[in-house]
């Protein structure tokens, strides 16, 4: 059963996606399709702080990308699942056709970054262009998440929460948007059209700054300290002007007049160190032979070149640890690692699309290659992680993490780690944890873990649902642990960051209160809607008695007793973050509380957009 909100396959019969928590097609009434998205103009752009009406709306960019394990997703309920904007519309063309395809230029395209989440009213749509799906992996050296920007948006404005306090906006119509891993800083792309670009903006918790106009594609760096992007389309040469931007001085700096670019609203080939000061991008594309130059400028050095058919596909600062792909004259792709002196082919032949996964500094890498999942630590070859392939990790609370675009058929993802091990990985043949020799300790086979799992921040419980509906909680850094029931039929839990207080709801719609070992305890009945919880907090949201125009939102703290929400009537959305609970409603309000009961409304009138 495929999950139409991050793409991944379930089991037959579940309810919840393992992935990102998102109810499923099968769960959820049909809706009427709604009205196809009309084009509009591009506007004047502004400039504008926190608490000043501005200029151009904002909104986030969908994406395909691996979604990570959470404790406390957002729930989507009674609504068809959107998938978002992912390309260019068949009817858009540039140069009188469809944007250039086949030989490199298919090989380096990348996916997009960010997925649209989306509150599903009946009539309309409100858009929540956000970092909301906050991960989870077990690992040392995380630093957490504190931040969240979230963007509410209709055809004339976007609105923005920068964390519990801020509100600003800004104008114009949503193209894309990227976050640092960290979720503290986005840029925004808006009134865009594939032959002039759009407006780029660099938005923080507190405000939103114009970059740029006439943008075709950009990226922003892990730190979000710095942003890469292109101008100035050269169709007949495929190529364009990069800029590199310093989001600390608010000042740009032009990169090289010849990158690539084919005019597909992508950075193909273009990469930047989590710093934000090194870029590393594609030039001298010759279409008759198919080849291409990858260049890489470090720092304040003048651009070099990496190699001829070599291009790199993520740098780390300094230019200390570069992973790249060449392409021979057959057209073989191969993926490479190279760490100061120690370089290494770590696939000869890239023959599927395959996900590298690295750690903070990009000093370590796992990827899949034939069946199993390998590791490579500062250059070095290639190591045996698991017998299996890795489908994800899962991350511990507040652990920062993101995805990139590679090249073609490499994808990366960036974990805020200082290693990748110890881990709980979720593998083709179940859940296990790999310790810092490789060594594995399965915990549940593939037939035993049915969907959705979660592990506390320090590593020590790891809750998940096994195939028979029960929630289990288990040690899985002790090899002989005891599994622990913690709740029966369950079809939907929350946790909190040390999983001492857990919530979650049974086939029969009842929610239980569960507090360390104890017995589970009855709080609420007719819970057949959402259920989140901040990780820092006891108090648990849910809605009650769902129905065409929604339900009623209640809390707890606890586990004891409920509480009506005041206000939160016909409430068909609702939204954990690590500063705010947020709730929508039929006629399209969306209200914010700092995690308390006491909401204020933050948005109305919020119309379909995209």
């Amino acid at each position: 059963m495929k999950c139409q909100i991050c793409g991944y396959d379930n089991p037959p019969g579940v309810k919840f996606c393992s992935r990102c928590g998102a109810q499923l097609p099968a769960a959820q009434p049909e809706y009427p399709q709604q009205p196809a998205q009309p084009e509009y103009q591009q506007q004047p752009a502004q400039t504008y702080n926190a608490e000043q009406p501005p200029a151009q709306p904002v909104y986030q960019q969908p994406a395909q990308p691996e979604y990570q394990q959470q404790p406390a997703q957002p729930y989507y309920a009674e609504q068809p699942a959107q998938t978002g904007y992912a390309g260019p519309p068949v009817q858009d063309t540039f140069d009188g056709g469809a944007p250039p395809s086949g030989g490199i230029i298919d090989k380096i395209k990348a996916l997009p970054l960010q997925k649209v989440l989306m509150f599903g009213v009946p009539a309309l749509v409100i858009i929540i262009a956000a970092i909301i799906f906050l991960p989870m992996i077990f690992g040392s050296g995380s630093s957490g998440v504190t931040d969240s920007i979230i963007m509410f948006g209709d055809k004339d404005e976007i609105v923005i929460s920068g964390n519990n306090n801020n509100k600003f906006s800004i104008f114009g119509e949503y193209r894309q948007s990227q976050s640092s891993i960290d979720f503290s800083k986005v840029a925004v792309l808006t009134d865009y059209d594939y032959t002039n670009g759009g407006v780029l903006w660099f938005v923080t918790t507190s405000k939103a700054v114009k970059v740029a106009d006439d943008v075709l594609a950009f990226k922003i760096s892990d730190t979000g300290k710095g942003i890469v992007y292109l101008t100035d389309h050269d169709s007949r040469n495929n190529e364009a002007t990069l800029f590199l931007y310093d989001t600390s001085r608010g000042n740009a700096t032009k990169i090289a007049e010849d990158a690539m670019y084919v005019g597909d609203g992508q950075m193909n080939g273009v990469c930047i160190s989590p710093d934000g000061k090194s870029v590393a991008y594609i030039s001298d594309y010759d279409p008759s032979d198919d080849s291409v130059n990858g260049y890489m400028k470090i720092g304040n050095r003048a651009p070099e070149k990496v190699g001829s058919n070599m291009y790199a596909i993520a740098i780390s600062d300094g230019g200390r640890h570069m992973y790249y792909v060449k392409q021979s004259n057959e057209g073989v792709v191969s993926l490479h690692v190279k760490s100061g002196r120690n370089e290494n082919r770590l696939i000869s032949d890239v023959s599927s699309s395959i996900t590298l996964r690295l750690n903070k500094d990009y000093s370590q890498a796992v990827f899949n290659h034939d069946g199993r999942a390998y590791i490579t630590k500062n250059g070095g070859e290639r190591d045996r992680f698991y017998s299996q392939t890795v489908s994800s990790f899962l991350l511990p609370p507040g652990t920062p993490w993101g995805q990139h675009s590679g090249s073609g058929r490499i994808n990366v993802t960036v974990y805020g780690l200082r290693s990748l091990t110890p881990a709980v990985i979720m593998t083709s043949d179940g859940l296990v944890r790999i310790d810092n020799k490789y060594e594995s300790n399965k915990i549940a086979s593939s037939y035993d873990y049915m969907h959705y799992a979660s592990i506390s921040a320090n590593g020590k419980t790891l809750l998940f649902i096994t195939n028979n509906g029960h929630l289990a909680s288990i040690d899985p850094t002790r090899s002989s642990a005891e599994r622990k029931e913690v709740g029966r039929n369950v079809d939907q839990y929350v946790a909190s960051a040390d999983a001492k207080t857990i919530y979650f709801v049974n086939e029969d719609d009842e929610l239980y209160f569960v507090r360390g070992n104890g017995s589970p305890t009855k709080v609420a009945d007719d819970v057949d809607g959402p259920l989140v919880m901040q990780w820092n907090s006891s108090r648990a949201f849910f809605v009650v008695d769902m129905g065409r125009r929604g339900g009623e939102l209640y809390s707890t703290n606890n586990g004891r007793g409920k509480t009506k929400v005041s206000g939160g009537d016909e409430v068909n959305a609702l939204l954990a973050t690590p500063r705010c609970i947020f709730y929508g409603n039929y006629d399209d309000e969306i209200f914010r509380s700092n995690g308390n009961d006491r909401f204020t409304r933050f948005a109305e009138d919020m119309n379909y957009l995209r």
